[in-house]
């Protein structure tokens, strides 16, 4: 029988207003190998400034690392842009503040957003709003991720708040994605019940960990072999897509 390990592409750091101070790296990593995750995605809110970090942090784990943002488009959809490397994360980090509002973070309405050093040590404040949308439709945002050599993945695409499904009530035919994430609350097979256009794509849970308790919550099962599969990050998603697709079957 095959081996099968879990994944959960969609982890927040502190930097996430919304997230817990405790979700430092280590902190991050030490609880995904305690849970079993092999391959983790460490994604905040408009921004990857945490991303270095948490690969530094990473050798000291038997963990995958992802890391990245999740981006909330025009049309208020969020959607995950995950990347192997650093530098590709604060390439599209770049682009991604181009389109920010000029707003400031209202520490006492949304909490704070804590850059982060390896060990997990406060190392200043990002004082802008990045619990917002940008100035970008979903389509734009998953072309400009794919163009950076990352992987684009709708986020908690049944959720009422900033999924795709209830939020638009279709699936763009240009969205360039080829993994797309379910919330804790449905499971694929449920998910294709509730939307037949969802029988042809790859589904997927993530656990949306804001606290370090949540992270693999729901997990995702692929073979071992696949999770430290040596490819390019766009090769791997799309084996990993095929993967699940067959798992549907």
């Amino acid at each position: 029988m095959t081996e099968r390990v879990a994944i959960d592409l969609h982890v927040h750091t502190a930097l996430s207003p919304c997230a817990a101070e405790e979700m430092t790296p280590p902190a991050i990593l030490l609880q995904a190998e305690r849970r079993g995750i092999r391959v983790v995605g460490v994604v905040d809110h408009s921004t990857a400034r945490n991303a270095q970090a948490v690969l530094e942090a990473a050798p000291a784990f038997e963990v995958r690392v992802l890391v990245g943002l999740e981006i909330e488009s025009a049309e208020g959809v969020h959607i995950l842009a995950l990347f192997d490397a650093a530098e590709a994360a604060m390439a599209m980090d770049a682009r991604v503040a181009e389109h920010l509002p000029d707003r400031l973070n209202r520490i006492d309405v949304f909490g704070p957003q804590y850059l982060l050093d390896p060990m997990g040590d406060v190392t200043g404040e990002d004082s802008r709003l990045l619990s917002t949308a940008v100035d970008l439709g979903i389509e734009q945002i998953a072309d400009l991720t794919v163009a950076e050599g990352g992987l684009a993945v709708p986020a908690h695409i049944d959720r009422r708040a900033n999924g795709l499904l209830p939020t638009l009530g279709f699936v763009p035919p240009g969205l360039q994605a080829d993994l797309w994430e379910l919330s804790p609350n449905v499971r694929p097979r449920k998910a294709r019940e509730m939307w037949p256009e969802l029988r042809t794509r790859a589904l997927m849970n993530g656990s949306d960990a804001h606290f370090p308790e949540d992270i693999g919550d729901v997990p995702t099962w692929i073979p071992a072999q696949l999770a430290d599969a040596p490819l390019c990050l766009a090769d791997w998603g799309r084996e990993v897509a095929r993967e699940l697709l067959g798992q549907a079957e």
